[in-house]
């Protein structure tokens, strides 16, 4: 359990400028702690292609920052670093030390690990895969004083099946843009989908129907984005789901049907909780369904859309439960000295 005064300095690592949802997530982790009465900073780390300066998207979280050499290596202050950045804490003796899993598939593939378990199922051999790297990399994992924190239920069982047991949930939420549109809008029979995401099966879908108006979303302003969403029926994702993804989340927000796979964070429920029917795996049996679903959902899309409600509903209570979240570790009477 961390050990958290109204002294303690919480310090949140993210790479300089740079925007994604795991740098606006940190961003955002910094202003809800400090709005809670406790004091948080962001800290950047060098880069070679980003200026050090806070990116625009993220002056509405934070004013200031830090470079990990301000660092105070305190017991009293608290690190907290992404799964990507764990070589980071070998620079501290003394401090509280988290790690934030935003991202597994990320990581594996940043570390170079080979990914059995994802594609055999041997959740068994996580555990050694992770040992054999400390060679390598800086791997703290398995040390008894880290304390691990999980965005998503797909992170929260990998950590499980690794024998990591250590963990708390510290999820997220989407930016309030997206929380209280108009969703009443004209809409066009348009298929969107990310090609930064599972573009090889995504291209097999659009070769299987051509007749479909299947557009990009790339090389569009974060305006765009949401204007093209809000006036779309459908959007796939049959990437590979690293974590709780925002994309599928501002999809549905943006009143779209979301159709994915089954891979990472998409096989759980608890993570894009949307019913089966509009859920595939990715084979050569499914392209017909997966075809036949796109094409229900542009034909009958008021209906289709409706089955989406839930889901939103869920993504407007996810600025609540990170609240409650931030709580629990950093504020409650049980782990806080006054």
């Amino acid at each position: 359990m961390l050990q958290v005064s109204r002294e303690t300095k919480i310090y949140i690592l993210s790479p300089a400028f740079h925007k994604t949802g795991g740098t606006e997530l940190a961003h955002q982790l910094v202003y809800t702690i400090n709005n809670n009465g406790l004091k948080a900073q962001i800290v950047y780390y060098e880069s070679t292609n980003n200026p050090m300066q806070i990116n625009p998207a993220f002056k509405q979280y934070v004013n200031s920052f830090i470079s990990i050499q301000d660092v105070i290596d305190s017991r009293d202050n608290i690190i907290i670093v992404p799964e990507l950045d764990t070589q980071y804490l070998k620079k501290f003796k003394n401090i509280q030390k988290c790690i934030w899993w935003m991202s597994v598939d990320n990581y594996t593939k940043h570390h170079y690990i080979v990914s059995a378990y994802q594609h055999y199922g041997l959740w068994s051999t996580i555990k050694d895969i992770l040992k054999r790297n400390l060679g390598v990399h800086y791997y703290p994992h398995f040390e008894k004083n880290i304390t691990h924190f999980y965005q998503s239920e797909y992170a929260r069982n990998f950590l499980e099946k690794a024998g990591i047991t250590k963990v708390s949930r510290l999820s997220d939420y989407l930016n309030e843009e997206y929380l209280h549109l108009d969703i009443k809008t004209k809409r066009n029979d348009i298929v969107l989908y990310n090609p930064k995401k599972g573009l090889a099966f995504t291209q097999r879908l659009m070769k299987a129907a051509p007749d479909i108006r299947w557009v990009p979303l790339q090389n569009m302003t974060t305006e765009q984005v949401k204007e093209t969403l809000l006036h779309s029926k459908v959007y796939i994702d049959f990437g590979n789901h690293p974590g709780k993804d925002r994309f599928p989340r501002e999809a549905a927000m943006c009143g779209c049907c979301v159709i994915t796979g089954k891979r990472g964070s998409a096989k759980f429920f608890e993570d894009v909780p949307i019913d089966n029917e509009f859920k595939y795996d990715e084979s050569a049996k499914t392209i017909p369904l997966i075809i036949s679903k796109i094409r229900e959902c542009l034909n009958n899309y008021e209906t289709e859309s409706s089955k989406f409600n839930g889901y939103r509903e869920f993504i407007k209570g996810e600025y609540q439960t990170f609240q409650d979240d931030v709580k629990s570790i950093f504020i409650s009477n049980e782990n806080t000295t006054k």
